[in-house]
């Protein structure tokens, strides 16, 4: 199983800030708070790459922790992954571009599709091959033909409508997906309780935790945003993502978010949050992802969890490899 959910532009993960109630925590603090053993946190200080086991918040979600160190300050890699310089070093990416506020057609004039993709979005379904609303398939079927130009204008508008119901009504604005037997997926129930799970956030930031829950009522000062679409390739399919990033600081401590709130195939949505803590010669970066699917869900579906989330986790370790070299050049 191929999960790949937030590429290096992310470089998001599991932090904890300090708010005004509370000092800074040390990257042992850290460490310890996410479950990381003593032993552990010895091994990621001196260089390794340790990854730890999180526990799902649903039947769909392929989770995991790791932790390792970029010879880089917490303010140089956040400044990289706000300017959207990080997104390619995940080698599925083919194609991705930043979204306006107010956003545009013209914001997805690089997205190409060819006429196989045209083909699968007019003939889409309710099942789980294709994450789209009744009203999103209603709108492709009414295409006249499959033909690359009208398929791929239906595209364009339905990405930009889901981006802009998202960015009006944060996590309210998120569409179902329609299922076969008139079953429906909430991505934003899964995304919701990613977020309460995330109580090492809510403990040293909660200013910023209130973002994640009740964007865009709910801003923070000084909080840098960047929302992209991308087009990879994941396990020979082609994959629309929209994506929405999130940067705060707390003095030299930066927490860095990435939601994607809408997948169009493959997984059904994913969130990443990170910790980026000053060390001795460097940045200590702490990641937790979820990632949503449904092929994990019901029977043997703790042991499809399970496989799937190291699946993920060593998937995930070959794009921060690539992203740290680009980095530390």
């Amino acid at each position: 199983m191929k999960l790949t959910s937030l590429r290096a532009a992310g470089m998001a993960g599991l932090l904890c800030l300090a708010s005004h109630a509370y000092a800074q925590p040390s990257a042992a603090e850290v460490l310890a708070e996410l479950g990381f053993a003593a032993g552990d946190q010895q091994r990621v200080l001196k260089g390794e790459y340790v990854t730890i086991k999180v526990d799902p918040v649903s039947e769909r979600d392929l989770t995991f922790a790791t932790a390792f160190l970029i010879k880089r300050s917490p303010e140089e890699i956040s400044q990289e992954i706000v300017a959207g310089n990080l997104v390619t070093a995940d080698a599925q990416v083919r194609q991705f571009g930043k979204l306006s506020e107010p956003a545009t057609l013209d914001d997805f004039a690089q997205l190409q599709i060819d006429g196989e993709e045209a083909n699968a979005l007019w003939r889409a379904e309710p099942g789980e091959r294709l994450n789209l609303s009744t009203g999103e398939m209603t709108a492709f079927r009414a295409e006249p033909s499959a033909t690359v130009p009208s398929i791929r204008q239906q595209l364009l508008r339905m990405l930009l409508d889901r981006y802009q119901a998202y960015h009006d009504a944060g996590l309210g604005g998120i569409a179902l997906y329609a299922r076969a037997g008139n079953r429906t997926t909430d991505v934003a129930s899964d995304l919701r309780k990613a977020t309460q799970a995330a109580t090492v956030l809510q403990k040293y930031m909660p200013a910023f935790h209130a973002v994640l829950l009740g964007y865009p009522r709910v801003t923070l000062p000084g909080m840098e945003q960047l929302h992209v679409w991308v087009k990879s390739i994941i396990r020979g399919k082609p994959t629309y993502v929209l994506a929405h990033g999130l940067v705060a600081a707390d003095g030299a401590i930066r927490a860095v978010v990435r939601r994607e709130y809408y997948v169009s195939t493959g997984y059904n949505a994913e969130q990443s949050i990170a910790g980026l803590l000053p060390v001795t010669g460097g940045t200590l970066v702490v990641y937790t992802s979820h990632a949503f699917t449904d092929q994990v869900a019901g029977t043997a579906g703790a042991l499809k969890r399970s496989i799937g989330s190291r699946v993920m986790a060593d998937q995930m370790k070959e794009i921060f490899d690539a992203g740290r070299k680009r980095i530390e050049r």
